[in-house]
């Protein structure tokens, strides 16, 4: 099988965890807001956000570094299996130590008790970096995806029952505990990988030295995408929290799953160009491209149903969220245009300047939290808005240097897919503002954009368009013969 052939099948696993695993997850959030309070997503928030932080130290680059380099051997993956599982203890015994000391700083008793099951997470991630980085290295995404929609069921199950039983907050916990922890079980189950008592210090040397400084940078990276969570936690109520993380809920899904399938297919097949100047700008500039047809127009979508969407789906209730849902979207955009670009560092060996980018860009944000702060969560999206545009910035620059892509050409690449998802936007937008029932109004909105997306698609024929409109029609004659 080519290397084009792997990166389409790798990619269609990837939508389908995407769209079945995190479909899961969006409907399983759905019914849990409905039987839950604000209150209960505000508290599961803060410590989504610990989590992820002391998660990312718990990767430590080592995936990463394991992935980039091409002869990695037996001792390579045992020195990063025993130093993962090494450290996600060490992180989950500080976290139980610290767990008094951050209920008390968020003034959340429960949060105690909660951080110290919720901390099983960093463990069960940390036993299954191996197996995950050889899927990865040899773009099988099969098992990945299927793995990750069976867990997402079962523990979506799981924690609908607790709700229903009146576990309250602890249903959601029971969820981000049992998904990992279903799906690491699978993985372990069906690898042939196994641990041996092995341990180099050669290879720890080696791997660290380009892991750490991804490690820093992912670090902060992380804390960087969840600091919202920690400012708003602190400054305001966990129902206020609650709302935010509702509306990041609802857009994160879709951004995070369309970045997280580029990242993970384009960063092992970047790297096998990395010596290649010309053949890495063509694949880069298609990753750039895909990405932008996909994401520009889902989160568009996502921004102009934001009102029916929000009051079908979880109550009027959350009202609030609605704002900071269609607000968000617009960094949303950005994100995997951000991701490709620093990926393109890792893959040239630029993770010095990597790091040090994410450093300026964090300095950059941290005045911008402080002042909006004090104007309320609305004027603090504002602020996330203009750094996503300041960080785009400082992010692509550095790519005209490494394969001669201009932000001149960039913007000649954006234009034509910005317009195809704003006018579709316009279009869907303009329908909130009669007086139709909101059961009405979806509908009514979906129809419009999808007219005027394949009309505008259809008048500039985007060769990104022609090829996903062939692959459709393939698969729908595929399917008619079949029967």
């Amino acid at each position: 099988m080519s290397l084009k052939q792997k990166a389409i099948k790798g990619f269609s696993w990837t939508i389908f965890e995407g769209i079945f695993s995190q479909g899961a997850i969006f409907i399983v959030g759905i019914i849990l807001a409905r039987l839950l309070t604000p209150e209960d997503f505000g508290v599961v928030g803060i410590i989504t956000a610990i989590i992820t932080v002391t998660n990312s130290v718990v990767e430590a680059g080592f995936g990463s570094a394991l992935i980039r380099k091409v002869d990695a051997n037996e001792k390579d993956y045992n020195t990063v299996f025993y130093t993962n599982l090494i450290s996600a203890i060490c992180l989950y015994l500080l976290l139980w130590v610290l767990a008094p000391v951050i209920a008390d700083f968020f003034e959340t008793e429960i949060l105690i008790n909660l951080i110290k099951v919720s901390g099983l997470i960093l463990v069960v991630n940390g036993i299954v970096i191996i197996q995950r980085t050889l899927l990865t290295k040899q773009l099988d995404f099969k098992k990945l995806g299927i793995f990750a929609v069976i867990s997402s069921l079962l523990a979506g199950g799981a924690a609908i029952y607790l709700a229903y039983q009146n576990y309250g907050v602890w249903s959601l916990i029971a969820f981000s505990v049992l998904r990992p922890l279903l799906n690491s079980i699978m993985l372990w189950l069906s690898s042939n990988w196994k641990p041996k008592l092995q341990f180099s210090k050669n290879s720890f040397t080696e791997l660290f030295n380009f892991g750490y400084k991804l490690l820093i940078t992912n670090l902060v990276n992380t804390v960087y995408k969840n600091i919202y969570y920690f400012v708003i936690g602190k400054h305001f109520t966990p129902s206020a929290l609650g709302f935010y993380t509702r509306a990041d809920q609802f857009q994160t899904p879709f951004s995070t799953n369309i970045t997280f399938a580029i990242r993970r297919i384009s960063f092992p097949i970047l790297s096998n160009f990395q010596n290649d100047k010309q053949n890495l700008k063509i694949k880069f500039i298609q990753f750039i491209r895909y990405s932008m047809f996909l994401n520009f127009t889902i989160m568009l979508v996502i921004a102009a149903v934001a009102k029916p969407l929000v009051l079908i789906t979880i109550g009027e209730k959350w009202e609030t969220s609605i704002i900071y849902l269609q607000l968000l979207c617009i960094p949303g955009m950005l994100y995997p245009l951000q991701i490709l670009h620093l990926n393109l560092l890792l893959i040239k060996g630029y993770s010095n300047l990597n790091l040090r980018l994410e450093i300026i860009k964090k300095i950059i944000l941290i005045p911008i939290i402080f002042i909006t702060v004090n104007y309320g969560i609305v004027y603090m999206i504002y602020g996330l808005i203009l750094f996503s545009i300041i960080e785009y910035f400082i992010n692509s620059f550095y790519t005209k240097k490494i394969i001669s892509y201009t932000l001149k050409d960039q913007f000649k690449d954006f234009l034509p897919f910005f317009i195809l998802s704003f006018i579709p936007f316009i279009a869907m937008i303009s329908v909130t503002f009669t007086d139709l029932n909101v059961f009405i109004m979806l509908p009514t909105q979906l129809i419009t954009g999808i007219v005027v997306f394949i009309l505008m698609n259809e008048i500039l024929q985007q060769k990104e368009y022609k090829m996903a409109k062939e692959k459709l029609m393939s698969l729908l004659k595929k399917r008619i013969n079949e029967k």
